[in-house]
């Protein structure tokens, strides 16, 4: 069927119809305002006789003018452009073409993800040691909101074929800490743990590294390994990363993270947050580079090496003593090895403003301390890791925008692909720990949060930990400003 060209309006306006072509979408009428062209003339000739053959189309039929446009406009931009009568692209086409570039960017991210998972986690691990070295665990320990007693006794149900001690560090005037830990000594008489107790030196409360460097001298093990106070670990924690510990290379070990705090939405989004980036992220970044840090939550080293990399000298006033301390790890040539130790850490925060604080201070300190160290390469491979997490919202902004079905299918896909790769994580590697009550919140995370990270990014490098405002400096040590 050929073309018919119409002239309607009083402003002369021309517009193509074919009632053989079937749109993707009804575009907006200023989409269909060919540029003047050599065939100017031409199209002008057939006007007249086109628009009295439209009339003729509904005989006895009065067709109401606003009626008469629309069908006017139900010729694609995809279709004019294909038969040269229109040039470029407009505004919210370019938008379409976006929306979906991201959408199959993301789906390719997903699924790229979902092959590092599994490389990973198939990965042989190395031999057994012929002989277990002894371990010594360093806890470091401050009264918080978490439950601090189950955490504690996950470490009285460690299985471990060799000598393992636990030294307990608490702070001075935190006697609720110490006589919970007291209770848990006399309830287990064959755990070997001992309690030590730090006076503070800066603020109310002793550092983390003060703690550390205190039950250094009672650390009498060839492996050493250093736990927070909220991580809770699962059996063959201990046989996991000295495992690892033994492989050519290493020197260093860690695990993965897994939240687990669902008492308030605050602290679940929080673990939602976590569960859905950090184990999809960290794991594709291991294989593609070395890890140039270790999760400070739970990690072991030999001693000769911790000794050979200065152990935590020089380091009183800094924050960032996984950071750091992976450096000088790597600066002997060694490596810091991903493991598939998946451990629990619960994480209260009972108010939004908690949960502002804890993002803040997750994304300030790596900011200021680890990523001025970072090699060109090792900030691209970051940067290219992170970019997956932020194509929903960036999809679901320009279905806003465009406000068009297609859009919105787009944005509602990248939704569903997010929601896919979590539900496989948390079943297959999590074992389930997120409860159906609190899935309602995945949308959040997936859309909301990484406007929340920007947020909490933004302003000065002061953040809020356990009570105390610290001033993390660039580069340099932190402070405590009150």
């Amino acid at each position: 069927m050929p073309l018919r060209i119409l002239r309607h309006g009083s402003q002369g306006k021309e517009f193509v119809a074919a009632s053989r072509i079937k749109p993707f979408a009804n575009p907006p009428a200023r989409w269909l305002k060919p540029r003047a062209t050599r065939d100017e003339g031409r199209l002008r000739g057939l006007a007249e006789p086109a628009k009295a053959g439209f009339a003729a189309s509904k005989p006895g039929t009065s067709v109401p003018r606003r009626a008469q446009e629309r069908r006017l406009t139900t010729l694609s931009k995809p279709y004019l452009v294909s038969n040269g009568l229109s040039q470029g692209l407009s505004v919210p086409a370019f938008r379409f073409q976006v929306a979906h570039g991201l959408l199959a960017a993301y789906a390719l991210d997903r699924a790229l993800r979902l092959v590092a998972l599994e490389r990973f986690f198939r990965r042989p691990a190395p031999p057994l040691p012929q002989n277990w070295p002894a371990v010594t665990l360093i806890q470091p320990v401050t009264r918080a909101s978490h439950d601090l007693r189950r955490a504690l006794a996950s470490r009285t149900r460690l299985a471990y074929a060799g000598p393992q001690r636990h030294l307990l560090v608490c702070d001075q005037a935190d006697g609720q800490s110490q006589r919970m830990v007291r209770e848990l000594i006399a309830a287990h008489p064959n755990w070997d743990a001992k309690l030590l107790v730090v006076a503070p030196d800066a603020g109310t409360v002793a550092s983390k590294i003060a703690k550390l460097l205190a039950a250094l001298p009672y650390a009498d093990g060839a492996v050493l390994a250093f736990i927070d106070d909220d991580v809770s670990l699962p059996p063959d924690a201990l046989t996991t990363l000295v495992r690892h510990l033994g492989a050519p290379g290493v020197g260093a070990t860690f695990g993965l993270a897994c939240y687990t705090a669902w008492e308030s939405p605050w602290s679940s989004l929080m673990s939602l947050f976590v569960n859905a980036w950090a184990l999809p992220s960290y794991v594709p970044l291991s294989l593609l580079t070395e890890p140039y840090t270790i999760t400070g939550h739970c990690y072991a080293l030999r001693r000769e090496v911790f000794a050979a990399a200065g152990g935590f000298t020089g380091m009183a006033g800094r924050i960032d003593d996984d950071h750091e301390l992976a450096r000088r790890v790597r600066a002997l040539g060694l490596r810091c090895e991903q493991t598939p130790l998946i451990y629990t850490v619960e994480n209260r925060l009972p108010t939004a403003r908690a949960y502002h604080a804890q993002l803040r201070r997750w994304f300030i300190i790596p900011r200021q301390t680890m990523l001025p160290s970072l090699s060109p390469k090792e900030s691209a491979l970051s940067a290219l890791g992170s970019i997956g997490n932020w194509l929903p919202p960036l999809v679901s902004v320009l279905a806003l925008l465009r406000r068009r079905r297609d859009a919105s299918l787009a944005a509602l896909i990248c939704l569903a692909l997010f929601l896919g790769l979590y539900a496989y994580v948390d079943r297959r590697y999590l074992q389930r720990v997120t409860p159906w009550r609190r899935w309602p919140l995945l949308p959040v995370t997936a859309l909301i949060t990484p406007a929340q990270i920007v947020a909490a990014s933004l302003g000065d490098e002061v953040i809020e930990w356990r009570g105390q405002r610290i001033r993390v400096r660039r580069g340099e040590r932190a402070e405590v400003v009150e």
